[in-house]
């Protein structure tokens, strides 16, 4: 039996990530956990938080952030990166985080985060007390020890840490259970 809970963010797992904005010395990283692909072509991600974030301010002034993708064993600097401001701290000192210049935008990337994404604002949306950004990916780094024999990026090399909404808890990934646009063919062979 299924028991109601009634409305809530409880979702889960959703990426964690580190979202970088500003340039040269005027930089700063939020922690973001409501981040998700909405389009394909152009490839577009969306990225949401309170309006009155810091870094709400910086990527509306300069229309770009980078999206970084840490693994499990930054968990400690992800969660500082979500409760400190940064109108009160330089997050990258206080982490001994690295940024690097982006190629394409000015906003920096995170070195020790194994994925990372470069991304120009193309449209801005507020709702309730959170403003969303929507960002055209133009430039994708990672790793070279996440990247497989097979040419792909390696999951289990990246080890991305996601996010438990509403129970506030990070997790790991999990190893691979199937193959999309596969998994289901066996039921179609079957006939259902």
């Amino acid at each position: 039996m299924k028991q109601v809970m009634g409305p809530s963010d409880t979702f889960f797992p959703t990426p964690v990530v580190l979202v970088g904005s500003g340039a040269g010395e005027a930089t700063n990283i939020i922690t973001v956990a409501w981040v998700g692909m909405v389009c394909s072509e152009p490839p577009t991600i969306a990225i949401s938080m309170t309006k009155g974030r810091e870094s709400t301010k910086i990527i509306r002034s300069h229309g770009e952030f980078t999206v970084n993708i840490p693994n499990v064993g930054l968990v400690r600097e992800v969660d500082y990166c979500g409760i400190v401001s940064g109108r009160n701290s330089n997050k990258f000192r206080d982490t001994n985080l690295t940024p690097v210049p982006g190629v394409k935008i000015n906003a920096p990337i995170i070195q020790e985060c194994p994925y990372n994404l470069e991304c120009k604002v193309i449209q801005e949306q507020e709702l309730g007390d959170f403003v969303i950004f929507f960002g055209e990916i133009v430039e994708i780094h990672i790793d070279d020890t996440c990247i497989g024999n097979n040419g792909k990026i390696n999951l289990e090399k990246v080890e991305p840490l996601v996010y438990a909404a509403g129970l506030r808890e990070y997790w790991n990934l999990g190893s691979q259970v199937g193959q999309a646009f596969y998994e289901g063919k066996k039921l179609l062979a079957k006939g259902m």
